[in-house]
């Protein structure tokens, strides 16, 4: 089972739709579409259409039918004229329940009628200063249950809104401290695994795209200069549990290429194709796709892996395929980075049929079982013999009770 969505980012207005493909027949079952962990939609068709996607439909999406669960794969929105931005203090995803957030939305010009808007992991629409949050100025303030979970954003009374930004609040023991707002390309970022307890600077695993990255003595992990393959989806563990996960976006604005993928989308199938291209702004000679696979093997296509034809590289895809593709040039600069699942189908489970006759079925037992075979022939002999023994004994009393007649 795998979820067709788009690898690569959609424009906000676009007209999006999301498959779940069954590699068996019927393909069309019907499938439950979730984002971020919670059910949104139900389709007889196994597709979902959302007409003019948004900011809010970014996110993490799977879906699930009568044959599967697909794996999950993050949808990113892009929208380069944003009125407004919210703000996040302090800057990360995860929280501790009880501790507090401040939302604020950062208008250019006039920020009246702006307001803090959320959408619960159970799928509740809401404002700040209705049953959660507290207005303060321009800055909504919340003091954190696992209920708050959800994605939140600004919007206007006109219907413009903001980025929106995935907020986690955990009741266990461990969170991860990463950015909730996108990094850019160069900037040193550092993830803290915290320990609600003490001490809190335990010895930590640091994992990305469900692949341990780093282990870490003082529990933080820095990245001097993030780069756009450093974007994933990142977690961490240590003796006192496993914290949820957050995703970490990267920008750049200026990337000298990007990595076109046909067909585009994130999820494949065993033994499916796809052709990764890099689209160059000037010459692009010198460029090559490489990639980071799930078991940390970073190579280039034409080497263990790929084909070259002409500026694309095709992939015949298996599971050991699975990894982070970007492009590279020879002095260092690259491309935008796309994650790419392979799925192998796991075969239902064959239903033995008695197809046979009797006969043949006996035979069958017999020639498997030996010592069935010597049990069944002395218990044959010794039958016959208790017959033959009757018979006997049956002929002797006739003749008995005829000589007493005479």
């Amino acid at each position: 089972m795998i979820l067709e969505s788009p690898a690569l980012p959609v424009t906000e207005g676009d007209s999006l739709t999301l498959r779940c493909r069954y590699p068996g027949t019927p393909s069309n079952l019907t499938a439950d579409f979730y984002k971020d962990g919670s059910l949104i939609r139900t389709e007889t068709t196994g597709e979902m259409t959302i007409p003019a996607v948004s900011k809010s439909d970014e996110g993490l999406y799977k879906c699930t039918n009568s044959e599967g669960e697909s794996p999950e794969s993050w949808m990113t929105v892009t929208d380069l004229s944003l009125p407004a931005s919210l703000s996040v203090s302090p800057d990360r995803s995860q929280f501790f329940e009880y501790e507090s957030v401040s939302l604020s939305c950062e208008v250019q010009g006039n920020s009246t009628g702006w307001r803090v808007v959320r959408n619960s992991e159970r799928g509740i629409l809401s404002e700040c200063n209705t049953d959660w949050g507290k207005q303060q100025g321009s800055s909504c303030n919340v003091s954190l249950i696992p209920s708050d979970s959800g994605v939140y954003w600004c919007v206007s009374g006109s219907g413009e809104h903001s980025n929106a930004v995935n907020i986690t609040v955990h009741a266990g023991a461990v969170i991860l401290e990463s950015p909730a707002l996108p990094v850019t390309e160069g900037d040193s970022v550092t993830l803290r695994c915290r320990y609600q307890g003490t001490p809190s600077d335990l010895t930590t695993d640091f994992y990305k795209d469900g692949s341990l990255i780093r282990a870490e003595t003082t529990g933080e992990m820095t990245i001097p200069a993030v780069s756009k393959s450093d974007e994933g989806l990142y977690k961490c563990t240590n003796s006192e549990g496993e914290s949820p996960e957050s995703w970490m976006t990267v920008t750049d604005l200026s990337l000298p290429a990007s990595l076109s993928v046909s067909p585009d989308r994130y999820q494949f199938f065993e033994y499916e194709s796809v052709s990764l291209s890099c689209e160059v702004q000037g010459n692009s000679a010198g460029w090559r796709v490489v990639r980071n696979t799930s078991r940390g093997i970073l190579s280039e296509c034409h080497t263990d892996w790929g084909k070259q034809q002409g500026s694309s590289c095709i992939v015949s895809l298996k599971p050991s395929d699975s990894g982070v593709y970007w492009c590279e040039s020879g002095s260092g600069e690259h491309s935008n980075a796309v994650n790419i699942t392979v799925h192998a189908p796991i075969p239902s489970p064959a239903v033995p049929v008695l197809s046979m006759s009797l006969p043949r079925l006996l035979c069958s037992l017999l020639v498997g079982s030996p010592y069935l075979l010597v049990t069944i022939i002395l218990l044959v002999k010794y039958c016959r013999s208790r017959a033959q023994g009757g018979t006997r004994k049956t002929h002797q009393d006739q003749l008995g009770d005829h000589v007493e007649e005479e």
